[in-house]
């Protein structure tokens, strides 16, 4: 009897010293390490991150440009002008910048309808508008004008993958002139100048949609992402639909909606979403219901459905600030990104609509124009320090024998809001020393953090000056070809600097 109840306690005993020894070995091996392939990685969240230590992350503010706007309302058939959110590109085949934007009638110019208009540029300052002879306007066809609508929003992607010349360019527009045809229509160019509708009928329906949206497309599996202003409801949220033809539009969920941290009058107007690096982001239009005004905020995720605030929700764009207004301000009451910004000549470009107007005024007192805001390539977040500081990440496995990292002194002095706002960038905390040399080392560890021989931070030659990507080395030349394939962590040391990235090769 005894025996029997030894047995008896014996066996639960084993098994848990077995659940246990398990649970421990588990936990010792930990996650498995995380998988960085080619590419640019950001530091705008903390997926790669494990510590940081006298650093800090600062908001890049766009800097707006000198000739701001820099497309006006000049033609007898612009009312006013927006991007909404519109699209800009830089085409590499053509070598030049191609927009697409919306002019909507006002009250000096009653006779002008909704026109979708198209507009090319050299340099991406000084922009043409060419004549199309598609559209009359007036008894004329000389104009840039490429389509008559009845709405606000529309989105161009130039897509390289698609086997049809013809439908090399993709739009989605909106037309609410007729109840039965209220919704998201499609339409396919082989220039981008000249298009012909999918079918007549919208692809996606008035009630399955805001009249708020913007098109990506995913770099890797070529789906095209919709995101797409929540309907019903008192307040606007951001959707998502996918789709592997742009026709037949699915699996529509919220993404974005405001929580018990904003401010009660907060709404979402919409999200410009675009691929960048290994990750997405995004500049999500930010409407407050009491004082009318829209602003943006920036905000990123790793798979384009799950998305986090970042910097603390500031505001990546400011409004013009009564002490900076001039009698050519434009953009003090609201402004609107455009869709996926450009990246080119080391720096992003991001186009937007802005208005002295406020969202509450009649759409014939409008007066939106179109200027433009740029950041350091890759610049939209910083890890800063002063005095010297750490970023370590979490253990890697790394596709590439070569770093580089994007990096800047961080020298000047803290601008002054009321006399530079929207003027000059911004970073939250600037070195009072303008003389001051920042640098940037580069230390590799063990899947444990054990520092490996050779590969020290006081062995890697510092990283120093302004150039938009810096190859990282070693003593002797040494790159990462010793460890690929391996688990490590990286650990980057820095002082008076910003760090925005690294790339692998």
């Amino acid at each position: 009897m005894k025996l029997r109840q030894s047995r008896q306690w014996l066996l639960p005993t084993l098994c848990i010293l077995i659940a246990f020894t398990v649970s421990s070995q588990t936990t010792q091996a930990g996650p498995a390490p995380i998988e960085v392939g080619p590419g640019v990685h950001l530091f705008v969240d903390d997926y790669l991150v494990e510590k940081m230590t006298q650093v800090w992350r600062s908001l890049n503010i766009g800097r707006k440009h000198a000739k701001n706007p820099l497309l006006k309302p000049d033609r007898p058939w612009e009312g006013y002008l927006v991007l909404q959110p519109g699209t800009v590109i830089w085409d590499e085949e053509d070598q030049i910048f191609k927009m697409w934007y919306n002019t909507i009638g006002t009250r000096e110019r009653p006779n002008v309808e909704d026109f979708l208009c198209y507009a090319t540029s050299k340099d991406g300052i000084t922009w043409e508008k060419p004549d199309l002879g598609l559209i009359e306007f007036q008894g004329s066809k000389a104009n840039n004008i490429f389509l008559k609508w009845s709405g606000w929003t529309h989105s161009v992607l130039k897509d390289k993958r698609d086997p049809d010349p013809s439908r090399r360019y993709k739009l989605l527009y909106w037309l609410t002139h007729e109840r039965e045809q209220c919704g998201i229509w499609v339409a396919f160019s082989p220039d981008g100048k000249r298009w012909t509708n999918y079918a007549e009928k919208a692809i996606v329906p008035c009630w399955a949609t805001g009249d708020t949206f913007d098109v990506t497309q995913h770099p890797e599996t070529g789906q095209f992402i919709l995101y797409h202003k929540t309907i019903g409801g008192p307040i606007r949220k951001v959707s998502r639909m996918v789709s592997d033809d742009f026709i037949h539009w699915r699996d529509s969920q919220e993404v974005l909606a405001p929580d018990k941290h904003d401010p009660p009058d907060t709404q979402f107007y919409g999200l410009s979403a675009f691929p960048y690096g290994n990750q997405f982001l995004g500049l999500l239009w930010v409407y407050h219901t009491y004082t009318h005004f829209m602003d943006m905020q920036l905000v990123s995720s790793r798979d384009g459905i799950e998305w986090e605030r970042s910097a603390d929700r500031k505001l990546f764009l400011h409004l013009a600030t009564t002490n900076n207004l001039k009698d050519d301000a434009f953009d003090n009451g609201m402004v609107y990104p455009s869709g996926n910004p450009i990246v080119k000549d080391g720096k992003v470009w991001i186009y937007y609509s802005g208005f002295t107007n406020l969202h509450n005024a009649p759409s014939e007192d409008h007066d939106g124009q179109i200027g433009l805001a740029t950041i350091r390539q890759d610049g939209f977040l910083s890890v800063d320090a002063t005095s010297e500081g750490s970023v370590q990440t979490r253990r890697l496995k790394l596709s590439g024998s070569s770093l580089w990292v994007n990096m800047s002194s961080l020298t000047g002095s803290r601008p002054n809001f009321e006399r530079d706002s929207g003027k000059e960038p911004y970073s939250e905390f600037y070195t009072d020393n303008p003389s001051a040399k920042g640098y940037v080392r580069v230390e590799v560890q063990d899947r444990d953090g054990r520092v490996l021989p050779g590969y020290e931070a006081a062995k890697c030659s510092p990283l120093m000056g302004t150039d938009i990507y810096q190859k990282v080395s070693w003593e002797g030349g040494r790159d990462l070809s010793a460890v690929a394939g391996r688990e490590i962590r990286l650990r980057f040391v820095l002082g008076n600097a910003k760090l925005y990235s690294f790339k692998l090769e």
